[in-house]
């Protein structure tokens, strides 16, 4: 592969540019998904969970192709989204990136810094880490067997109903034991200063168009 970096996106003149470039990119992908499943795109509320997300810039020889979103509840590390320019997909970035996500899962300083102004959310004896990685996925999306092979199951049996399947919550249980293989083309990120407030599960629920009023998507790994 060639050389791939991922950066975080922080507050300066280009993130507004890569915001765009990142709506621009995910309605793109899948307005059509989303259309099959019976789901509106909604602009607004992306820039809402863009704001609230930790936000990545994903770039091969220097040149944007893609970004990732995540967002961190006490113990749950979501991949809420991971979005490739479709000249790069299927050619091993999107493997090379979730390798970067579970090693940086299970740095400890990265724990800490998810977790330094919520210690009193952890259960006595607990480390600051997350313990699994999480995401939502369309059932007929092509990622899911790239999510299988990263070790991803089916949460509980957990499916949403849509008009053409489901959407589906998998979840990788995370270890400081068991990282990933490296990946040493990889320029790894710098640790994030922070990750906001903790996110109701009622929220990442996405629900099936109804006749008078459709709902927006909401938040599931754009898959």
């Amino acid at each position: 592969m060639d050389d791939l970096s991922i950066t975080p996106i922080s507050d300066s003149a280009c993130s507004s540019y890569l915001s765009a470039a990142a709506r621009r990119l995910c309605c793109g992908n899948m307005l059509a998904t989303y259309k099959r499943h019976g789901m509106s795109w909604d602009e607004e509320l992306f820039s809402e969970r863009w704001r609230d997300n930790e936000n990545y810039a994903i770039r091969i020889n220097g040149e944007w192709v893609g970004f990732i979103s995540l967002k961190a509840l006490p113990d749950i590390l979501y991949l809420r989204d991971l979005q490739l320019v479709p000249h790069w997909q299927g050619r091993g970035v999107g493997s090379a990136c979730l390798n970067w996500l579970i090693q940086l899962a299970t740095q400890q300083e990265y724990g800490q810094s998810l977790m330094k102004d919520r210690a009193s959310e952890l259960s006595p004896g607990a480390q600051p880490c997350p313990r699994a990685l999480r995401l939502r996925v369309f059932s007929d999306s092509p990622a899911l067997a790239l999510y299988q092979r990263h070790g991803f199951t089916l949460v509980n049996e957990q499916c949403t109903p849509t008009r053409s399947g489901s959407i589906m919550a998998l979840e990788r249980p995370l270890s400081s034991q068991a990282l990933a293989a490296p990946v040493s083309r990889i320029k790894h990120a710098p640790l994030p200063k922070s990750v906001t407030s903790h996110l109701d599960d009622e929220a990442l629920t996405m629900t099936a168009k109804r006749k008078r009023q459709p709902p927006a998507a909401r938040d599931i790994a754009h898959h």
